[in-house]
């Protein structure tokens, strides 16, 4: 069966949950002309794009039911089912489809998204993943449960087991993802991250193993013969253990989950604890470092990934701005210092699209720039070291070889 017809599927799937759920909190809304016209605009994008994907899952489904019938037929070809048999068979296959179906996100949008909008579909597709795994488990479980394997079986079990190894490739590209833009940052429960990363990795291999097993005894399974009791044995035995890792999984990932939030909160308060050490003494100098922090942040998102190093450079160039703006901004700057420490915030916590607009808007009301001097360098704090829990071995069995 085509793998795309999982993600086709998928992708709709996630599409409208996000669209239901509008990932992540609004960012504070001015009351202005132009936001009433913006909120409008969206509303309409918002519409298409339902639209659209009601279009997509309408086709998806389509070709899904064509060519899981044509499956069906195949398989009663090769093993003489009846038209009843054939019609369970399709059924069967129906159920893994839709059962299974992992969800995407073009990685185009992972930097407009925020860290807990990413850790929130990260920990979808992990669950996903995980009822995929755990579903294939119980099939094969099932399957073999008779000490006997037919061919529209094992098609069944293998459709299954394809779906999870789908499922497990989106999520471990998402946490890949996330690794890129947060892994310099997130180091108090990256180890969480790297755990799940390991849970996937061992799952895919459960998968393979169980397809292994399953092609190895294909002209057995086929020819209608039982079996041999090892082999039935050991496909039950890997069920089971892709079955516990896939709940540990599951464990790893709402822990992860959890444990974000108060890691984002931290890092922000942190940022925004930096005493200043440099503050200005009249109205051009709160103007000058205002623009040294304007220009230190934006050059630190331009690779969309922030440092420890340029969060560090951020935090003590804001915390300069900001008290220069208190001290010598005059009426019209003082007001600005509070946009400062919510940008610093917003760029600790890792919400750097809105992060970039409050900068944008913040440099607009500064007026014109002044002639600028060199901008300092921050050194960046040692980072803590963080104990890693331990945690249980997870049995591997050795992989059959081919008969």
């Amino acid at each position: 069966m085509n793998r795309n017809l999982f993600l086709a599927v998928a992708v709709s799937s996630l599409l409208v949950a996000a669209l239901a759920c509008g990932l992540g909190t609004p960012a504070e809304t001015p009351d202005t002309q132009a936001t009433i016209d913006a909120a409008i605009a969206a509303s309409s994008t918002a519409q298409a794009n339902l639209e659209a994907t009601v279009d997509a899952a309408v086709q998806a489904t389509a070709a899904a039911k064509m060519e899981i019938q044509v499956t069906a037929d195949a398989i009663a070809e090769a093993t003489g089912e009846t038209e009843v048999e054939t019609q369970a068979t399709a059924e069967a296959i129906a159920e893994a489809t839709d059962v299974a179906a992992p969800t995407s996100t073009p990685a185009a949008e992972y930097v407009t998204m925020t860290e807990e909008e990413m850790a929130a579909l990260i920990d979808q597709s992990v669950n996903e993943a995980v009822a995929a795994m755990e579903t294939a488990s119980a099939a094969t479980a099932d399957a073999a449960a008779d000490s006997t394997l037919t061919a529209a079986e094992a098609e069944v079990v293998e459709l299954y087991v394809m779906a999870a190894e789908e499922a497990i490739v989106i999520a471990e590209e998402l946490i890949n993802s996330y690794y890129g833009l947060y892994a310099d940052l997130a180091y108090e429960t990256l180890y969480l991250m790297e755990d799940i990363e390991d849970d996937l990795a061992t799952m895919a291999e459960y998968a393979v193993l169980i397809t292994t097993i399953l092609e190895a005894n294909s002209e057995t399974i086929e020819q209608g013969l039982a079996l041999a009791e090892e082999t039935i044995t050991q496909l039950q035995n890997t069920a089971q253990l892709a079955y516990t890792v896939a709940s540990q999984a599951h464990v790893q990932s709402r822990e992860w989950k959890t444990n974000l939030p108060s890691e984002l909160e931290g890092r922000a308060a942190n940022a925004l604890a930096v005493p200043p050490n440099q503050v200005a003494t009249d109205q051009l100098g709160a103007l000058v470092s205002a623009f040294q922090y304007v220009d230190g942040t934006r050059g630190a998102l331009s690779d969309n990934r922030i440092t420890q190093s340029e969060l560090a450079n951020i935090a003590q160039l804001g915390a300069n701005a900001s008290a220069s703006l208190k001290a010598h901004g005059g009426p019209q700057l003082q007001q600005r210092s509070g946009s400062v420490d919510d940008i610093t915030q917003k760029i600790a916590r890792g919400q750097w699209s809105q992060a970039r607009t409050g900068l944008g808007d913040f440099e607009k009301s500064l007026g014109s720039r002044p002639e600028m001097p060199d901008r300092p360098q921050i050194e960046a704090p040692d980072r803590p070291e963080i104990e890693k829990p331990d945690r249980p071995e997870i049995e591997k069995p050795d992989r059959p070889g081919r008969k």
